[in-house]
């Protein structure tokens, strides 16, 4: 039995760790999820130790799940000669990695503090990293660790630490992040770029890295886009998106930056993208970013195409994995019953104007990429909060929005 309970959490939080990104996830589904990994995890944490035996047996054979399973184990258990050895583990393997700071983000806070400060206080700049994500994860401030780190001579500590700025609201190191913008690493650039913007400097060159970065494809593109067509002049974010629609290459930045727009205008192109296999998964999700619709509960979605044509862009990949594939002509019939409750000009998320009432309803009801978009706007007004986490665990999401409409 205490096996099948490492072996079930270990499953469920590799299944969980895709769930948080997957287009098709809401939060009713990430907290029945959650539950069921708790189950597991209650019956490893009552065994006491023969149940600590078997999350540290499962090790011999590791996985990112298997690392999460024994770091959140030793966490809660204050086990500092194992969490050592963890993080030397996880330090092999990005994969695992990502485990253990979701691990830290996982443990009540008055137990993950400790543990973060002590890896904030290693010399190892990978051991330090570690200890500022999760300090992310958890939306805890870092303290005074925060500022030495945005001058580290790591790139990916440096990098690590300028987006944390932005993601916890820390307007006093707004000079060190600035002065990143000039960085020599690509990562630091952007990272820089993204918190200022964050924080409220919405023009200058911030807003211009961010544009360099949208424009190009490539890993970033998604967050470039996201926060750009967010913060610009809503006259230059359309002819920004104008000059991209332009180009049969770029029509996949062309459709994420409409669905960050949310502006009905866009519909036409999206409905005419849908027929290009390329770009018609990404056509499809933007047109739900901005009406709402649900494309596989309403049928408008099908199967693939047998011949797809053109390959999707490698750099869409990740962007289009579980997506729907939408049938333009039943998407189109649909716009045409629906257009009349949406006017042009106006911005729109999910179906819903952009009223803090609209964005807590997409919090509490969206798919999770919506969400994070609802968060991204939301923290767009409150840049001295932390970001909305929408990959926290479930129960401690349901609690915070809670407090918020209370």
């Amino acid at each position: 039995m205490l096996e099948q309970h490492a072996s079930e959490a270990a499953f469920l939080w590799t299944q969980r760790a895709r769930a948080v990104d997957a287009p098709h996830y809401r939060l009713k589904d990430l907290v029945r999820l959650d539950g069921r990994l708790e189950a597991h995890l209650d019956g490893l944490r009552t065994a006491g130790t023969k149940g600590w035996e078997k999350c540290l047996g499962a090790l011999e054979a590791p996985g990112p799940g298997e690392v999460f399973v024994a770091m959140l184990i030793a966490g809660e258990r204050h086990d500092g000669d194992h969490i050592t050895e963890l993080i030397k583990l996880a330090l092999e393997d990005a994969a695992w990695q990502r485990a253990l700071i979701s691990a830290l983000g996982w443990l009540p806070f008055a137990r993950a503090v400790p543990v973060l400060e002590a890896l904030l206080e290693e010399e190892h700049p990978a051991v330090r990293r570690l200890g500022l994500a999760g300090a992310a994860v958890q939306r805890w401030d870092a303290g005074p660790f925060l500022a030495p780190l945005l001058t580290s001579t790591d790139p990916a500590l440096r990098a690590c630490a300028l987006e944390t700025a932005g993601l916890l609201g820390r307007m006093d190191v707004l000079p060190e992040v600035q002065r990143a913008l000039t960085d020599d690493d690509e990562a630091c650039r952007f990272a820089a770029a993204w918190t200022l913007v964050r924080l409220g400097h919405r023009s200058g060159p911030a807003i211009s890295l961010l544009r360099g970065f949208g424009d190009t494809p490539g890993p970033l593109a998604r967050r470039a886009l996201a926060m750009a067509m967010r913060c610009m002049p809503s006259g230059q974010a359309r002819d920004w998106y104008s000059k991209l629609r332009e180009s049969p290459e770029k029509y996949h930045l062309a459709a994420m930056a409409a669905g960050a727009l949310g502006d009905a205008a866009c519909v036409e192109d999206l409905l005419n993208w849908m027929a290009l296999p390329w770009v018609a998964r990404l056509a499809g999700e933007a047109f739900s970013f901005i009406t709402g619709v649900d494309l596989p509960w309403e049928d408008l979605d099908g199967d693939a195409p047998e011949e797809e044509g053109e390959a999707e862009s490698q750099e869409a990949t990740s962007d289009t994995e579980g997506l729907p594939w939408p049938v333009a002509e039943k998407v189109a019939a649909w716009w045409r019953q629906h257009h009349g409750s949406f006017q042009r000009g106006t911005r729109y998320l999910a179906g819903r104007t952009l009223s803090e009432a609209g964005l807590l309803e997409v919090l509490r009801q969206g798919t999770q990429r919506q969400r994070a978009a609802a968060a991204l706007e939301w923290g767009l007004r409150k840049p001295q909060s932390p970001l909305f986490e929408v990959r926290a665990a479930g129960h401690v999401q349901t609690r915070r929005l809670a407090s918020w409409t209370s």
